[in-house]
């Protein structure tokens, strides 16, 4: 990250310096906390433990990422310097943009056939591979569901810009 908490953001509010605290904190502790998972699934002797615990890994490096760019968000609009990687600013609000409406919409048709469809195949592995396995298909079918509050989201996007 571009700045510790040692580092105040010049121009910032009160507000804004404890978000951007907060976050470095979180970053750090977070890094700790990749650094213990990382330590647990090389030292166990389970190969099952460590497939399981390196999808959290896998998963905490990317809130790793996305906390750095939050981070760096909060200080680019708090100093007006250009800091990344940042969460982009909000841009589809420009105007209302029919053919990404329509792909935002298809993609939650296939995403929600996916959740069905993977609702169905734990089932299916359960019976046939196992637990672990219906297990991890299960947690595919949480990834669907992100996926699909993600497009939700860009859905309202779009549907609250002007029309162009």
């Amino acid at each position: 990250m571009a700045a510790t908490t040692d580092n105040k953001l010049i121009g910032a509010s009160v507000i804004e310096q404890e978000a951007f605290d907060a976050l470095v904190s979180h970053e750090r502790d977070e890094a700790d906390v990749i650094a213990a998972y990382e330590t647990l699934a090389k030292d166990t002797e389970s190969e099952v433990v460590r497939f399981l615990i390196q999808l959290i890994v896998d998963d905490e490096r990317r809130h790793h990422r996305v906390i750095e760019q939050i981070a760096n968000t909060v200080r680019a609009q708090a100093t007006f310097e250009d800091v990344n990687p940042r969460i982009p600013y909000l841009d589809v609000h420009r105007h209302r943009d029919k053919q990404l409406l329509a792909a935002t919409r298809m993609f939650l048709d296939i995403e929600r056939k996916d959740r069905s469809h993977l609702k169905q195949l734990a089932k299916s592995v359960e019976a046939s591979a196992g637990e672990v396995d219906a297990f991890v298909v299960d947690l595919m079918r949480m990834d669907t569901e992100r996926h699909i509050t993600i497009l939700k989201f860009i859905e309202h996007l779009i549907r609250r810009s002007p029309i162009r």
